[in-house]
């Protein structure tokens, strides 16, 4: 049901089963899918494509400018968010700064009240995001993270699969996949061992991320020395966990994230 005071731009095309609240604003060329919900006062804005049951709440930006001084507001760019997110209330989402490319929320993510997501972020998949995150531009954040209330994530920072950042911390190199950081500025504290028990890791294969934790605290992580990477290759060589660590370390290009020296107390 579109309601009465809610505005359609041109060239919009809307699927079946679809609610459009009061007073929302639908902009110019958006593709909203099956089932989506968009509640009040809500701004859709112009070249974002929403796929089939995503809902979003009220008093929400969609699509916004890129927040930076001087932005070309003729570039054309876009947002492209997948299907079955939930975005609560007053989230901003801003397209991409780039000609012809787009901001990427993927499927089945959380988004909290109050949230902001920048320029060009990339959110995977099942991520939750919780209430009034800042997510600045370029960032990534990988399918299973979750980022904890009132966090923030440096520009070109990017945070791994099943990671956890606790709530308030300020986050300014990339996080391996599996841990859990927490501070300003964040630190590993330890391996996210809730998050990987709700997703299904057994206890061995958790009791091993730890080993390898413990094992890279002692270490040069992450900046490995020849005799370092050596031994973890000896020790944890036949771990498909270890072999996603140390590709994402390898592949940062911001650097990764220190270890806190008293993290196993």
């Amino acid at each position: 049901m579109i309601h009465e005071s809610a505005f359609i731009g041109r060239n919009v095309m809307i699927g079946e089963n679809v609610s459009i609240g009061e007073y929302s604003i639908i902009g110019d060329n958006v593709s909203i899918g099956d089932g989506v919900i968009v509640c009040s006062h809500t701004k859709i804005h112009p070249n974002t494509s929403i796929s089939s049951g995503t809902y979003i709440g009220s008093f929400c930006s969609i699509g916004a400018l890129p927040n930076l001084k001087g932005f070309d507001q003729s570039i054309e760019s876009g947002l492209i968010i997948g299907s079955n997110n939930i975005i609560n209330d007053h989230t901003v989402i801003a397209r991409s700064k780039n000609s012809n490319s787009n901001t990427c929320i993927g499927n089945n993510n959380h988004i909290g009240h109050g949230a902001y997501l920048g320029h060009d972020t990339i959110i995977g998949y099942s991520t939750t995001l919780s209430a009034h995150v800042r997510i600045s531009g370029h960032t990534q954040i990988d399918d299973f993270a979750h980022i904890g209330m009132s966090a923030f994530t440096h520009q070109f920072s990017k945070v791994g699969k099943y990671a956890m950042v606790g709530a308030m911390a300020k986050v300014v190199r990339d996080i391996p996949p599996y841990f859990l950081v927490d501070g300003n500025p964040a630190m590993i504290k330890k391996v996210n061992k809730i998050g990987l028990e709700r997703q299904g890791f057994t206890v061995e294969q958790i009791n091993q991320l730890e080993s390898i934790l413990n094992t890279f605290a002692k270490s040069s992580y992450p900046s490995f020395s020849d005799e370092d990477q050596a031994k973890l290759m000896r020790l944890f060589q036949e771990s498909v966990t270890f072999s996603s660590l140390m590709q994402f370390i390898d592949e940062s290009q911001r650097g990764c994230m220190k270890i806190d020296t008293k993290w196993g107390n």
